[in-house]
């Protein structure tokens, strides 16, 4: 990968070479009251870098919050993830102790209670 990323930097450093050796006209550049000139090839570059930069700090807040959200919601999965564990444990805790006491529990069918009228299915 690094081989890959190096080659691309040198193919753009050897284009940049190439455009400003074939744009090396001189240029006058007026802006309001203020002017001044240069090559052709030295404004471009730098209009497309004052450019970048405006995109750069005009995207730069949306990024900023959703690096900021991003990072509260590893945050809340991690305590989920522990509460979801600790929740699991409680339950097979509870499971354990219900049959437990399942087999604790007499197997002999217990007596119907006084005033209420039975038939033999009830005896369980």
């Amino acid at each position: 990968m690094k081989i890959a990323y190096l080659l691309v930097v040198l193919v753009v450093a050897i284009l940049a070479v190439l455009f400003a050796a074939q744009n090396s006209a001189v240029v006058a550049i007026s802006f309001f009251s203020w002017s001044t000139s240069g090559s052709l090839s030295l404004v471009l570059i730098l209009t497309l870098s004052i450019g970048i930069l405006i995109g750069v700090l005009i995207m730069a807040p949306s990024v900023f919050r959703r690096a900021f959200q991003s990072s509260g919601l590893r945050r809340r999965l991690k305590r989920l993830e522990k509460e979801k564990t600790a929740l699991g444990d409680m339950a097979g805790a509870a499971d354990a102790k219900a049959t437990a006491k399942a087999d604790e529990a007499p197997t002999e069918p217990t007596a119907p209670k006084k005033g209420k009228l039975t038939t033999g299915t009830d005896l369980g």
